[in-house]
């Protein structure tokens, strides 16, 4: 099923979908990304989930990672590369990326506080 004309993307060891829901869209991300180089299909999928955010006006997405057990530091680039466009909008067009993630995953704990503190204003973080 396609979103926006964004389709699912199977990676390597991850997939990725975006879906509606009672809260408006999400981004899930599940698996491990540990690509070499991620420009070639990672970090396209999430410019695309970002123009299709601002192309239909949408204010808040959800990133659901709490089924994403790995990502290695190309994967985490290019989730701040997504981060740093959205941050880029002028404020009337910026959207809040509303992050749910796992606890029990390491690399989660230790990135993503570091994404909220360097994002305050648009990078919002619950923990299950």
């Amino acid at each position: 099923m396609s979103l926006y004309n964004i389709n699912p993307m199977q990676m390597e060891n991850a997939n990725a979908s975006l879906e509606s829901d009672s809260s408006g869209i999400s981004l899930f991300l599940k698996g491990d990304i540990d690509m070499r180089d991620t420009s070639i299909e990672f970090l396209p999928y999430l410019l695309r989930v970002h123009e299709a955010v601002i192309k239909n006006g949408i204010k808040n997405i959800r990133l659901d990672l709490t089924g994403l057990t790995f990502m290695n530091s190309n994967g985490i680039k290019s989730l701040i590369n997504w981060i740093m466009k959205a941050g880029e909008m002028p404020q009337n067009q910026r959207y809040t990326i509303h992050i749910i993630a796992n606890s029990n995953i390491a690399w989660q704990e230790s990135t993503l506080p570091v994404l909220r503190k360097l994002f305050p204003d648009f990078i919002v973080i619950d923990q299950v």
